[in-house]
Protein backbone atom coordinates (compact mmCIF):
# COMPACT_ATOMS: atom_id res chain seq x y z
CA UNK A 1 0.00 0.00 0.00
CA UNK A 2 1.22 3.36 -1.05
CA UNK A 3 2.19 5.69 1.55
CA UNK A 4 0.92 9.48 1.05
CA UNK A 5 3.50 11.78 0.40
CA UNK A 6 4.33 14.06 3.84
CA UNK A 7 3.20 17.43 3.09
CA UNK A 8 5.82 20.06 2.95
CA UNK A 9 6.95 23.11 0.51
CA UNK A 10 9.14 22.75 -1.16
CA UNK A 11 11.96 25.86 -2.75
CA UNK A 12 15.28 26.23 -4.08
CA UNK A 13 17.02 28.81 -7.03
CA UNK A 14 20.18 29.42 -9.02
CA UNK A 15 21.80 32.43 -9.52
CA UNK A 16 23.26 30.99 -12.99
CA UNK A 17 23.13 27.83 -14.89
CA UNK A 18 25.06 26.97 -18.00
CA UNK A 19 25.24 24.27 -20.43
CA UNK A 20 27.49 24.28 -23.48
CA UNK A 21 26.60 21.92 -26.59
CA UNK A 22 24.62 20.00 -25.16
CA UNK A 23 26.65 18.84 -21.92
CA UNK A 24 25.16 18.34 -18.36
CA UNK A 25 24.15 22.09 -16.89
CA UNK A 26 26.80 23.47 -14.55
CA UNK A 27 25.57 25.76 -11.60
CA UNK A 28 27.73 26.94 -9.49
CA UNK A 29 25.75 28.80 -6.98
CA UNK A 30 22.64 27.31 -5.31
CA UNK A 31 20.48 26.89 -2.80
CA UNK A 32 17.98 23.75 -2.56
CA UNK A 33 16.77 22.39 0.44
CA UNK A 34 14.01 20.08 0.70
CA UNK A 35 12.23 20.72 2.77
CA UNK A 36 12.38 24.35 2.40
CA UNK A 37 14.12 26.25 5.06
CA UNK A 38 16.17 29.97 4.81
CA UNK A 39 19.26 29.58 2.89
CA UNK A 40 21.98 30.95 1.43
CA UNK A 41 24.60 30.76 -1.11
CA UNK A 42 26.99 34.03 -2.47
CA UNK A 43 29.93 33.81 -4.47
CA UNK A 44 31.60 37.15 -5.86
CA UNK A 45 31.87 35.60 -9.10
CA UNK A 46 31.98 32.40 -11.24
CA UNK A 47 34.13 29.95 -8.69
CA UNK A 48 37.43 28.50 -9.56
CA UNK A 49 36.53 24.87 -11.04
CA UNK A 50 33.15 25.03 -11.17
CA UNK A 51 33.11 23.42 -14.39
CA UNK A 52 32.87 26.45 -16.84
CA UNK A 53 35.20 26.54 -19.49
CA UNK A 54 37.78 29.46 -18.85
CA UNK A 55 37.02 32.25 -20.56
CA UNK A 56 32.72 31.41 -21.70
CA UNK A 57 31.24 32.54 -18.50
CA UNK A 58 31.89 35.67 -16.48
CA UNK A 59 29.78 37.52 -13.52
CA UNK A 60 29.54 39.50 -10.54
CA UNK A 61 27.98 38.82 -7.58
CA UNK A 62 26.09 35.53 -7.86
CA UNK A 63 22.94 35.01 -4.69
CA UNK A 64 20.53 32.04 -4.22
CA UNK A 65 18.55 32.76 -1.33
CA UNK A 66 15.49 30.03 0.03
CA UNK A 67 13.22 31.57 2.76
CA UNK A 68 10.55 29.48 5.47
CA UNK A 69 9.20 31.69 7.47
CA UNK A 70 8.19 31.69 10.87
CA UNK A 71 10.73 29.20 11.02
CA UNK A 72 10.31 26.72 13.50
CA UNK A 73 5.82 26.14 12.31
CA UNK A 74 4.24 23.95 10.60
CA UNK A 75 3.85 24.38 6.67
CA UNK A 76 0.28 25.11 6.98
CA UNK A 77 1.36 28.84 8.50
CA UNK A 78 4.41 29.20 6.60
CA UNK A 79 5.04 31.64 3.78
CA UNK A 80 8.24 30.08 1.62
CA UNK A 81 10.10 31.51 -1.24
CA UNK A 82 13.54 31.71 -3.44
CA UNK A 83 15.20 34.73 -4.94
CA UNK A 84 17.99 33.68 -7.79
CA UNK A 85 20.31 37.11 -8.59
CA UNK A 86 23.18 37.37 -10.77
CA UNK A 87 24.90 40.56 -11.55
CA UNK A 88 27.80 41.53 -14.44
CA UNK A 89 26.86 38.42 -16.33
CA UNK A 90 28.77 38.28 -19.90
CA UNK A 91 28.79 35.33 -22.26
CA UNK A 92 30.90 34.82 -24.84
CA UNK A 93 28.94 33.21 -28.32
CA UNK A 94 30.39 30.77 -29.32
CA UNK A 95 32.07 29.71 -25.69
CA UNK A 96 35.30 30.61 -26.10
CA UNK A 97 35.78 32.38 -29.07
CA UNK A 98 35.09 35.82 -27.85
CA UNK A 99 33.37 36.49 -31.33
CA UNK A 100 30.53 38.31 -29.84
CA UNK A 101 29.92 38.90 -26.08
CA UNK A 102 26.59 38.68 -24.86
CA UNK A 103 25.86 40.56 -21.89
CA UNK A 104 23.39 41.10 -18.28
CA UNK A 105 23.86 44.02 -15.86
CA UNK A 106 21.10 42.30 -13.19
CA UNK A 107 18.92 39.62 -13.72
CA UNK A 108 16.36 38.40 -10.59
CA UNK A 109 13.59 35.63 -10.08
CA UNK A 110 11.39 35.55 -7.58
CA UNK A 111 9.13 32.75 -6.69
CA UNK A 112 6.86 32.67 -3.54
CA UNK A 113 4.21 29.76 -2.03
CA UNK A 114 2.10 30.45 1.05
CA UNK A 115 -1.75 29.14 1.52
CA UNK A 116 -4.78 31.26 0.99
CA UNK A 117 -7.92 29.92 2.30
CA UNK A 118 -6.52 26.46 2.48
CA UNK A 119 -5.13 26.23 -0.73
CA UNK A 120 -1.21 26.73 -1.76
CA UNK A 121 -0.96 29.75 -4.08
CA UNK A 122 2.20 29.71 -5.83
CA UNK A 123 3.41 32.89 -7.67
CA UNK A 124 6.51 34.98 -8.68
CA UNK A 125 8.21 37.56 -10.42
CA UNK A 126 11.77 38.72 -12.51
CA UNK A 127 13.24 41.88 -13.54
CA UNK A 128 15.98 42.00 -16.32
CA UNK A 129 17.97 45.29 -16.26
CA UNK A 130 21.24 46.27 -19.06
CA UNK A 131 21.39 43.10 -22.22
CA UNK A 132 23.83 44.24 -24.24
CA UNK A 133 25.59 42.89 -27.53
CA UNK A 134 29.34 43.63 -27.72
CA UNK A 135 28.79 46.29 -24.34
CA UNK A 136 25.90 48.21 -26.02
CA UNK A 137 23.01 47.97 -24.32
CA UNK A 138 19.30 47.41 -26.18
CA UNK A 139 15.63 47.27 -25.00
CA UNK A 140 14.51 44.54 -24.33
CA UNK A 141 12.09 44.48 -26.96
CA UNK A 142 14.99 44.74 -29.97
CA UNK A 143 17.61 42.68 -27.94
CA UNK A 144 16.40 39.34 -29.73
CA UNK A 145 16.27 40.67 -32.81
CA UNK A 146 19.27 42.27 -32.96
CA UNK A 147 20.91 39.09 -31.47
CA UNK A 148 19.36 37.06 -34.30
CA UNK A 149 21.06 39.07 -36.57
CA UNK A 150 24.23 39.35 -34.94
CA UNK A 151 24.77 35.58 -34.68
CA UNK A 152 22.69 34.63 -38.62
CA UNK A 153 26.20 34.92 -40.07
CA UNK A 154 27.74 32.18 -37.91
CA UNK A 155 24.40 29.95 -38.77
CA UNK A 156 23.68 30.55 -35.35
CA UNK A 157 19.73 30.43 -34.18
CA UNK A 158 18.32 32.50 -31.50
CA UNK A 159 15.59 31.51 -28.94
CA UNK A 160 15.14 34.48 -25.59
CA UNK A 161 12.49 33.83 -23.21
CA UNK A 162 12.09 36.66 -20.51
CA UNK A 163 10.42 36.13 -17.20
CA UNK A 164 9.61 32.45 -18.23
CA UNK A 165 7.30 30.63 -15.86
CA UNK A 166 6.55 26.96 -15.96
CA UNK A 167 3.91 25.33 -13.60
CA UNK A 168 3.57 21.82 -12.82
CA UNK A 169 1.49 20.58 -11.19
CA UNK A 170 2.16 22.27 -7.39
CA UNK A 171 5.35 23.43 -8.48
CA UNK A 172 5.82 26.83 -10.14
CA UNK A 173 9.64 27.46 -11.84
CA UNK A 174 10.35 31.58 -12.51
CA UNK A 175 13.55 32.06 -14.63
CA UNK A 176 14.64 35.59 -15.39
CA UNK A 177 16.01 35.43 -18.72
CA UNK A 178 16.32 31.91 -20.61
CA UNK A 179 18.63 32.19 -23.78
CA UNK A 180 19.46 29.29 -26.04
CA UNK A 181 21.45 29.13 -29.14
CA UNK A 182 21.27 26.43 -31.55
CA UNK A 183 23.01 25.46 -34.94
CA UNK A 184 21.05 25.27 -37.59
CA UNK A 185 20.26 21.96 -37.62
CA UNK A 186 18.51 22.72 -33.96
CA UNK A 187 21.49 21.13 -32.21
CA UNK A 188 22.00 23.52 -28.85
CA UNK A 189 25.31 25.47 -28.50
CA UNK A 190 24.42 27.23 -25.46
CA UNK A 191 21.62 26.88 -22.86
CA UNK A 192 21.93 29.76 -20.06
CA UNK A 193 19.33 30.50 -17.47
CA UNK A 194 20.37 33.84 -15.59
CA UNK A 195 18.61 33.73 -12.60
CA UNK A 196 16.11 31.05 -11.58
CA UNK A 197 13.71 30.51 -8.24
CA UNK A 198 11.51 27.57 -7.66
CA UNK A 199 8.49 26.42 -5.28
CA UNK A 200 6.35 23.78 -4.78
CA UNK A 201 4.58 21.58 -2.41
CA UNK A 202 3.63 18.41 -1.44
CA UNK A 203 0.80 16.46 0.32
CA UNK A 204 -1.88 18.75 1.71
CA UNK A 205 0.53 21.27 2.64
CA UNK A 206 -2.35 23.83 3.86
CA UNK A 207 -3.67 20.82 5.89
CA UNK A 208 -2.25 21.74 9.76
CA UNK A 209 -3.91 18.18 10.41
CA UNK A 210 -0.36 16.28 11.38
CA UNK A 211 1.75 18.60 10.67
CA UNK A 212 4.96 19.00 12.53
CA UNK A 213 7.44 21.91 12.45
CA UNK A 214 10.02 21.41 9.80
CA UNK A 215 13.04 23.25 11.59
CA UNK A 216 15.28 26.45 11.80
CA UNK A 217 17.20 28.11 9.09
CA UNK A 218 19.47 25.80 7.18
CA UNK A 219 23.24 27.04 6.14
CA UNK A 220 25.25 30.10 5.04
CA UNK A 221 27.82 30.77 3.03
CA UNK A 222 29.07 34.17 2.17
CA UNK A 223 27.90 37.65 2.79
CA UNK A 224 24.19 38.62 2.73
CA UNK A 225 23.11 35.17 4.38
CA UNK A 226 20.25 34.87 5.68
CA UNK A 227 17.76 37.20 6.93
CA UNK A 228 15.03 37.94 4.08
CA UNK A 229 11.33 37.39 4.50
CA UNK A 230 10.19 39.67 1.44
CA UNK A 231 9.22 38.38 -1.86
CA UNK A 232 7.46 41.79 -3.40
CA UNK A 233 4.60 41.55 -5.04
CA UNK A 234 4.58 43.25 -8.39
CA UNK A 235 7.11 45.58 -9.72
CA UNK A 236 7.52 48.22 -7.15
CA UNK A 237 5.08 46.26 -5.08
CA UNK A 238 5.81 45.61 -1.23
CA UNK A 239 3.96 46.25 2.23
CA UNK A 240 2.91 49.29 1.15
CA UNK A 241 0.24 49.74 -1.32
CA UNK A 242 -3.07 51.02 -2.56
CA UNK A 243 -6.09 49.35 -4.55
CA UNK A 244 -8.81 50.82 -6.09
CA UNK A 245 -11.83 48.57 -7.78
CA UNK A 246 -14.92 50.00 -9.42
CA UNK A 247 -17.41 48.94 -11.89
CA UNK A 248 -16.85 50.30 -15.38
CA UNK A 249 -20.50 51.22 -16.07
CA UNK A 250 -20.84 53.33 -13.16
CA UNK A 251 -17.57 53.57 -11.71
CA UNK A 252 -19.05 53.03 -8.37
CA UNK A 253 -18.52 50.33 -5.64
CA UNK A 254 -22.02 48.24 -5.83
CA UNK A 255 -23.52 47.78 -9.11
CA UNK A 256 -27.45 46.36 -10.49
CA UNK A 257 -27.40 44.03 -13.05
CA UNK A 258 -29.68 41.39 -14.88
CA UNK A 259 -29.04 37.46 -14.84
CA UNK A 260 -27.41 36.59 -17.91
CA UNK A 261 -24.80 40.00 -18.76
CA UNK A 262 -21.53 40.39 -17.91
CA UNK A 263 -20.13 43.06 -15.42
CA UNK A 264 -16.65 44.42 -16.19
CA UNK A 265 -15.11 45.63 -13.00
CA UNK A 266 -11.63 47.92 -13.56
CA UNK A 267 -8.93 49.27 -10.89
CA UNK A 268 -5.56 50.22 -10.24
CA UNK A 269 -2.47 49.09 -7.84
CA UNK A 270 -0.06 52.02 -6.86
CA UNK A 271 2.73 52.00 -3.98
CA UNK A 272 2.94 54.57 -1.51
CA UNK A 273 4.51 56.78 -3.70
CA UNK A 274 2.02 56.91 -6.11
CA UNK A 275 4.06 54.82 -8.48
CA UNK A 276 2.05 51.76 -10.30
CA UNK A 277 2.96 48.07 -9.74
CA UNK A 278 2.86 45.62 -12.86
CA UNK A 279 2.33 42.36 -12.61
CA UNK A 280 0.95 42.18 -9.24
CA UNK A 281 -1.32 39.33 -8.55
CA UNK A 282 -5.06 40.56 -6.86
CA UNK A 283 -6.89 37.75 -5.20
CA UNK A 284 -10.23 37.93 -5.62
CA UNK A 285 -12.47 36.64 -3.11
CA UNK A 286 -16.39 36.13 -3.29
CA UNK A 287 -18.60 35.97 -0.68
CA UNK A 288 -22.15 34.91 -0.95
CA UNK A 289 -24.69 34.54 1.61
CA UNK A 290 -21.62 36.23 4.00
CA UNK A 291 -19.63 33.60 3.55
CA UNK A 292 -16.38 32.78 1.79
CA UNK A 293 -17.27 30.72 -1.30
CA UNK A 294 -14.53 30.86 -3.97
CA UNK A 295 -10.94 32.71 -4.39
CA UNK A 296 -9.43 33.27 -7.40
CA UNK A 297 -5.75 34.17 -7.59
CA UNK A 298 -5.38 34.87 -11.59
CA UNK A 299 -6.09 38.59 -12.14
CA UNK A 300 -2.63 40.25 -12.44
CA UNK A 301 -2.34 43.97 -12.83
CA UNK A 302 -0.51 45.31 -16.14
CA UNK A 303 1.41 48.58 -17.39
CA UNK A 304 0.57 51.12 -14.98
CA UNK A 305 -1.06 49.09 -12.48
CA UNK A 306 -4.28 48.88 -14.59
CA UNK A 307 -6.70 45.78 -13.54
CA UNK A 308 -9.59 44.39 -15.69
CA UNK A 309 -11.58 41.37 -14.75
CA UNK A 310 -15.03 40.47 -16.53
CA UNK A 311 -17.56 38.51 -14.70
CA UNK A 312 -19.40 35.30 -16.04
CA UNK A 313 -22.63 35.61 -17.41
CA UNK A 314 -24.11 33.55 -14.73
CA UNK A 315 -23.15 35.40 -11.49
CA UNK A 316 -25.53 35.78 -8.82
CA UNK A 317 -25.82 38.72 -6.22
CA UNK A 318 -22.79 38.55 -4.33
CA UNK A 319 -19.79 40.55 -2.39
CA UNK A 320 -16.37 41.04 -4.32
CA UNK A 321 -13.49 41.08 -1.86
CA UNK A 322 -10.24 42.39 -4.11
CA UNK A 323 -7.00 41.65 -1.88
CA UNK A 324 -3.52 43.07 -2.28
CA UNK A 325 -1.21 41.13 -0.56
CA UNK A 326 2.29 42.99 -0.98
CA UNK A 327 4.67 40.49 0.38
CA UNK A 328 3.82 37.42 -1.41
CA UNK A 329 5.33 34.91 1.18
CA UNK A 330 2.60 36.36 3.52
CA UNK A 331 -1.29 36.45 3.77
CA UNK A 332 -1.76 39.18 5.37
CA UNK A 333 -3.88 41.80 3.08
CA UNK A 334 -1.77 45.18 2.61
CA UNK A 335 -4.85 46.91 0.52
CA UNK A 336 -8.23 45.68 0.16
CA UNK A 337 -11.21 47.22 -2.36
CA UNK A 338 -14.90 45.83 -1.65
CA UNK A 339 -17.69 45.85 -4.45
CA UNK A 340 -21.35 44.88 -4.23
CA UNK A 341 -23.45 43.50 -7.20
CA UNK A 342 -27.28 42.82 -7.24
CA UNK A 343 -28.84 40.68 -9.86
CA UNK A 344 -31.85 40.27 -10.96
CA UNK A 345 -33.96 38.02 -13.06
CA UNK A 346 -36.27 39.10 -15.73
CA UNK A 347 -38.73 39.46 -13.45
CA UNK A 348 -36.69 41.60 -11.21
CA UNK A 349 -36.53 39.41 -8.70
CA UNK A 350 -32.99 39.69 -6.99
CA UNK A 351 -30.84 35.80 -7.37
CA UNK A 352 -28.77 34.83 -4.30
Amino acid sequence: MAHAAPSAWQCGATAVSQSLNGNPAVAPVTASPNPCVSNTTTSESVPPGAGVPPGSLTTGTLTATTIATPADEIPARQGVGAIGRVESLALQIPPGSGMLTFGVREATARAAGVCVAGQPVLDGTSDVNGVSIAGQELPIGQFEQQLATALAPLGLVVDLKIDEQLRSGSSLIVRALHLRVLSAAGTPVVDLIAAEARVGSTGTVCDPTGQTPVGGAGSSSGKNAGGNSMVPNGVRGGTCGRLKMYFARNKKASFRSRYGRRAVVRGKIVNCKGRSIVRARIDVVHVVKGKRRLVKTGLRSRAGGQLTLILPSNIKTRDLRFEYRGNLLSSRVTSRAKLKITVRNRHGKVLR
